[in-house]
């Protein structure tokens, strides 16, 4: 069986099997209500760090204009 760990160093989350030495050492183990044991391995979730954009004076670029629906009519 297959069960749903988050790595305590990246913050991905995804299924190993049940006998991982690895669980409650560099694996957090996750509520078994919310994931369940599984036959079948799932998706993994990758954590993604998010910064926020920077801030800067400068236009992004020139404003396109909008497309005309009928240009020949």
């Amino acid at each position: 069986m297959f069960v749903r760990v988050k790595d305590k160093s990246t913050g991905h989350e995804f299924d190993v099997p049940d006998s991982d030495p690895r669980i409650g050492k560099a694996f957090k183990p996750l509520s078994k209500s919310h994931y369940p044991p599984s036959a079948v391995a799932r998706r993994p979730k990758h954590h993604i760090g998010r910064t926020p954009a920077p801030v800067t004076s400068e236009p992004s670029g020139v404003a396109e204009e909008p497309q005309k629906e009928n240009e020949n009519a």
